[in-house]
């Protein structure tokens, strides 16, 4: 009997060993395996009211973790699984942000192996996500990277058309809350490789006005340097005179508005005006002419008058 109880413990103890050596041989050859890329079920925008039966925003709540962990598994999440993800999530709840700012990043991270018809759907979803979200900077700025960036063709026209494009949406990201402002480097290179160049420098200046870091401030000043060929001390000087007419101007007209915001909409319109003035359109005096003396009848009147 002793010898029995002196033996289980040693048995119990080399089945342990063995288990732990069998899942280790096991998880070193899974590692082998080929990723799956099934993506996980979600129900079409269309269908995912009803399959929740009302529960809206909790189904969104439920698609949100969901798409967390697929993106998060080592199972090969996809672009198009991510992308589904985003719609249903929309479609249930369309007040719901964070998913819409996560996903404009996860659907085309470097992982996801995006094609080029998933980056058209991509930017489909941006572009309604712009609509729920006009204050959202991260959504313009990756459709403006996906379209500069990202699209390719063999038609140049149709390449400088998306350039265009999204040179246009990094150029609106920038200027929204929270944006980061040193875009606007990368926005002012890709208008004057656009041929931009003086709205690149324009839309520079107007940036230096309202940012507030000097360390980005210096940033674009140095660009606006190169691009205008001048001294960058004496652009900041004139940009430091400007700042401050800018500030004076923001403050006395629209203060409620951000500075950025200012700087697009400009001063307020007059709320008042006279109708009467646009029926009675002032008329400009003009001055009396002189008349001119009568004309001879004939040739003998001229000598007439022209003899001594």
């Amino acid at each position: 009997m002793r010898i029995l109880s002196l033996a289980a413990p040693v048995v119990a103890i080399s089945l342990v060993l063995g288990a732990r050596e069998l899942g280790a041989a096991a998880n070193r050859e899974r590692k082998h395996w080929p990723k799956g890329v099934d993506e996980p079920y979600v129900p079409s925008p269309a269908a995912a009211p009803y399959i929740t039966l009302g529960y809206r925003e909790l189904g969104a709540d439920l698609l949100w973790i969901r798409g967390l962990a697929y993106f998060g598994s080592d199972d090969g999440a996809t672009s198009p699984g991510i992308q589904h993800l985003i719609a249903s999530i929309a479609a249930l709840d369309p007040a719901f942000e964070e998913p819409m700012s996560w996903g404009s990043l996860a659907m085309w991270s470097i992982t996801m192996q995006p094609t080029q018809a998933d980056y058209l759907r991509i930017i489909e979803l941006l572009e309604a996500g712009m609509q729920r979200f006009p204050k959202n900077y991260r959504l313009p700025q990756r459709a403006g990277e996906i379209y500069a960036l990202r699209l390719t063709s063999d038609d140049p026209a149709q390449v400088r058309a998306w350039k265009e494009k999204g040179a246009a949406l990094l150029a609106k990201a920038v200027r929204l809350p929270n944006a980061p402002k040193t875009l606007g480097t990368y926005v002012a290179h890709l208008q004057t490789e656009l041929g931009q160049r003086d709205k690149a420098i324009r839309d520079l200046r107007e940036l230096v006005l309202y940012t507030s870091d000097a360390n980005i401030r210096n940033r674009l000043v140095a660009k606006l340097a190169k691009l205008t060929q001048a001294s960058s001390d004496t652009i900041a000087y004139e940009l430091d005179v400007e700042r401050q007419r800018f500030e004076d101007a923001w403050r006395r007209d629209r203060p409620e508005m951000s500075a950025a915001m200012y700087a697009v909409m400009g001063p307020a319109i007059a709320p008042w005006f006279d109708p009467a003035g646009l029926s009675e359109p002032e008329v400009p005096t003009l001055e009396p002419i002189e008349p001119l003396p009568p004309l001879a009848d004939d040739v003998g009147e001229i000598l007439k008058e022209s003899s001594p």
